[in-house]
């Protein structure tokens, strides 16, 4: 059974019940956006439909598809108090399935919070990390859990990072936002991420070159993601 650190942030339901999922599942993947001030209207925009455009691509479908199904699901996330459910659990078994997941996820609104309270003012990593692991807890069960985080800073709200056990976390930092190590060759938010989010077999990092470059760094984690795990990775 996999144990959690702390008690998890409550998620905000979207309205969108998932299909149900029974029989054989290879992986439950759950897809987290960072909606923080740092990121814009444009840029919310360039990552859901880069995501949506990524999923829809047919190297993404050919790995998705590639075995026994996979369960998927996302949400967005900003400061430690701040998540919400973009698209609930869905196993996909084919095209449709997987076209009905990148539509919904395109259409999902940036959540704005009330009058009184912007919604997304910080940025709250570990907590990000609790809220997948909450959905997690309710995935269907399958062979293995991923948590995919995407974001274009480092924690300033809560802490930094969630341990887990038997949980892979993947991370996609976007460039821009954070200055270069000293040696100018890393971006530190990439390694900011390796050092304090990452974790699990296989885990790994993809940058993006900003948000222009979000739906190519998306698609080639996704593909990596989906696609079986090599046995050294173990």
């Amino acid at each position: 059974m996999i144990r959690r650190t702390s008690a998890l942030l409550a998620l905000i339901a979207s309205g969108w019940a998932g299909a149900a999922c029974a029989g054989n599942c290879r992986l439950a993947l759950t897809l987290g956006f960072d909606v923080s001030a740092s990121v814009d209207a444009r840029e919310y925009r360039l990552m859901m439909e880069g995501t949506a455009q990524a999923l829809r691509d047919p190297e993404t479908r050919a790995a998705i598809l590639s075995g026994s199904p996979v369960a998927l699901s996302a949400y967005v996330w900003a400061g430690r108090r701040e998540q919400a459910i973009a698209v609930d659990w869905r196993l996909l078994e084919n095209d449709s399935d997987i076209a009905e997941f990148a539509d919904r996820l395109q259409a999902f609104p940036r959540p704005t919070g009330d009058p009184l309270r912007t919604w997304g003012g910080r940025t709250g990593v570990g907590a990000a990390l609790a809220a997948g692991g909450r959905l997690l807890d309710r995935a269907p069960a399958c062979d293995r859990q991923t948590i995919d985080l995407a974001g274009d800073g480092q924690n300033n709200d809560g802490p930094d990072t969630i341990r887990f056990e038997d949980v892979t976390v993947n991370a996609l930092s976007i460039a821009g936002s954070m200055p270069l190590d000293f040696d100018g060759a890393v971006d530190g938010l990439q390694g900011w991420m390796r050092e304090n989010v990452i974790q699990g077999p296989g885990a790994f990092v993809i940058e993006a070159q900003g948000f222009e470059d979000f739906a190519r760094a998306m698609r080639l984690k996704l593909i990596r993601e989906f696609r079986p795990l090599l046995l050294g990775a173990l």
